[in-house]
């Protein structure tokens, strides 16, 4: 009795069909690069892999946990992957999916480049160089904080492009909160893979990722936490101790995003060309 259990729990054969499709994808393993993207990619653990030094490739290990989300067909670069017969209504949801995820991931690079120029704007155009006489003057002052406010005193008469401060900061603004709520639906819709790649110890295999993650919430909130404080009148050595750190952080954070971005650009004209070719 103990044999019969044992065996009815043990795994299908490597050579199981269970091991190349699910009810949604099917696996040409002779296509397969071994890249193991489609297992990064796969919110719901149901890729695995064979790794012998010689012979490597995907392999479907938990065919039952597949919910047609096309991931795995979506990533591979060589199209070892492809949707099932009679997945037609599914194809078109992955097609949806597709295109939500194309908008949104463009979006994210128009508001974020926008979100860059104007608080490089901000910090180069407006806050660099050195003090006038009266910012100078203003380092004597007791108070704290109205040194503060005297030392960081803008020139309201200068304008870059045709655009005051005002209008500089207006659109730094509006646009943190545009890429804010971007970046909170493209985390919400990727949150299982998060979970997986924290769950399976992959972090390090995607450190660029989190690093980008992270860093940009530490962006937005060091940037919208001093604009809350300007409104309510608060803290004004606080705020501008934020917003230095806002500054410093965001030149961080554009670095880490020229790298994701550059990593990710055939992903954009794959995309795209499947988007058109359908």
């Amino acid at each position: 009795m103990h044999l019969c259990t044992k065996t009815n729990k043990m795994k299908p054969s490597v050579f199981s069909r269970r091991h190349i499709r699910t009810d949604y994808v099917q696996l040409d393993t002779g296509k397969c690069k071994a890249c193991w993207k489609c297992i990064e990619a796969c919110p719901n653990g149901v890729i695995g892999k064979i790794d012998l030094p010689w012979h490597k490739h995907a392999l479907i290990t938990a065919s039952d946990h597949c919910t047609g989300c096309f991931s795995c067909v979506n990533v591979c670069l060589y199209g070892a992957y492809s949707t099932m017969d009679g997945m037609k209504p599914m194809a078109e949801k992955q097609r949806e999916r597709l295109f939500k995820s194309f908008l949104t991931n463009n979006l994210l690079l128009i508001s974020g480049f926008i979100m860059i120029l104007s608080g490089l704007t901000l910090q180069l155009g407006f806050h660099a160089g050195g003090p006038d006489v009266h910012q100078r003057d203003a380092y004597n002052i007791g108070n704290s904080s109205v040194r503060y406010e005297e030392i960081r005193l803008i020139d309201t008469s200068k304008t870059i492009l045709n655009f005051n401060y005002a209008d500089w900061s207006t659109i730094h603004k509006s646009v943190i909160v545009l890429f804010s709520l971007l970046m909170a639906y493209h985390i919400y819709v990727h949150w299982k893979w998060y979970k997986e790649v924290i769950k399976k110890h992959m972090i390090g295999k995607n450190f660029q990722v989190f690093i980008v993650t992270v860093l940009f919430l530490l962006v937005a909130a060091t940037g919208l936490i001093p604009w809350f404080i300007d409104l309510s009148g608060g803290n004004s050595v606080l705020r501008f101790i934020l917003i230095e750190i806002h500054d410093k952080l965001a030149l961080l954070l554009l670095v880490f995003l020229i790298l994701h971005i550059s990593k990710r650009n055939r992903w954009f004209s794959r995309t795209y060309a499947k988007l058109n070719n359908e």
